[in-house]
């Protein structure tokens, strides 16, 4: 007897590049480590609490640290193990059986998986040359879908847009709309400060990137209470662990944001990839990545890798890049102008 479920068949775990490279621009992390002087305050505090009991369950000093920050109400946020785990909860406790979910494609993967194993049905709509708001609006209306989710800027092509469009579309939209922030802290179009006003908009955001924090797991969801109260009833208790939590809260009360210098970074790689692959299509980019189109791109990528660099490969033909340090850039640089030669 097979006693996995039929929604399993066929499903693969999420793969990330494994292996020791010496520069990793495939994940779209910071190249930044936190600093000593949080580092050192995080040490004072771990040496008066032990972690024989549970963490907040609420996580009160970190949501609070959050709505400081970012000037939203504190009861209009919830916490999470990185947005993975939002985008869970999110799909298990705001849809009904059979609902479905729009995603506009290329998009970040795990929206449609997490999707399907909450037995949601999900409609793609591809985006075209001629793709906005308006046309991804038409398409929910068309299948009368629960939900619609979308990131801004887009992972994986860094495109975005505007805040202005954005909040029209929510106000237009007859669904739930699930707009995934991830990367705006390298952009300045954000609109969670209009989460409250909206209960059909639910924003998601996340340490992971310019905050340099993707290893302690930290994401947030914001929006009117109505859905959060659904999502706190729904999430884990002790979802988010005690060490999270204050290391998390100390890098929010902080000065720290490389958002600004990292999307300098991204267009100065722009720029550059424009000359080392003249042939190639390049997406504008409002974040800290840059995504490509180039004929050799699975060669270019499997050469970086022999060479100690790691970027993203998306079949056929495409690859996104993460801004990092100029020293980290130059490696890449060198590396590419080296395979193209070969493949002269």
């Amino acid at each position: 007897m097979n006693y996995v479920s039929k929604k399993m068949m066929g499903k693969v775990p999420y793969e990330p590049i494994q292996g020791d490279y010496k520069v990793r621009l495939d994940a779209n992390e910071s190249p930044f480590p936190v600093s000593k002087e949080i580092i050192e305050k995080f040490t004072e505090w771990l040496s008066d609490n032990s972690l024989n009991r549970y963490p907040d369950p609420c996580c009160k000093a970190l949501r609070a640290a959050f709505a400081k920050r970012y000037g939203v109400d504190v009861n209009c946020v919830v916490a999470g193990n990185g947005s993975d785990e939002l985008i869970s909860v999110i799909m298990t406790s705001l849809f009904d059986s059979g609902d479905s979910l729009i995603v506009a494609t290329p998009e970040f993967s795990m929206y449609a998986f997490y999707a399907g194993l909450s037995e949601n049905t999900v409609y793609y709509t591809q985006k075209g040359e001629n793709y906005n708001l308006d046309s991804l609006l038409e398409f929910v209306k068309e299948k009368g879908a629960r939900a619609v989710v979308f990131s801004n800027p887009c992972n994986p092509t860094g495109q975005g847009f505007d805040r202005a469009s954005v909040l029209s579309f929510v106000e237009k939209c007859p669904a739930l709309c699930i707009v995934d922030e991830a990367y705006m802290d390298f952009w300045n179009q954000s609109i969670l400060d209009m989460c409250d006003r909206y209960e059909n908009l639910l924003v998601l955001r996340t340490l992971s990137k310019a905050f340099g924090a993707a290893g302690l797991r930290l994401g947030f969801a914001v929006g009117h209470r109505s859905l959060i109260n659904a999502l706190d009833v729904a999430r884990s208790p002790y979802n988010v662990n005690s060490l999270s939590q204050q290391m998390g809260k100390l890098i929010l009360e902080s000065d720290i944001n490389n958002g600004a210098f990292l999307a300098a970074q991204a267009q100065k790689l722009s720029e550059r990839l424009a000359g080392l692959l003249p042939e190639a299509k390049i997406y504008p980019t409002c974040a800290n990545l840059v995504y490509l189109e180039h004929k050799n791109s699975k060669q270019i990528y499997e050469g970086l890798l022999e060479r100690g660099v790691a970027v993203r490969f998306f079949s056929p033909d495409r690859l996104r890049i993460t801004a990092s340090t100029d020293d980290e850039l130059d490696v890449l640089y060198s590396a590419i102008s080296d395979i193209m030669k070969g493949l002269e």
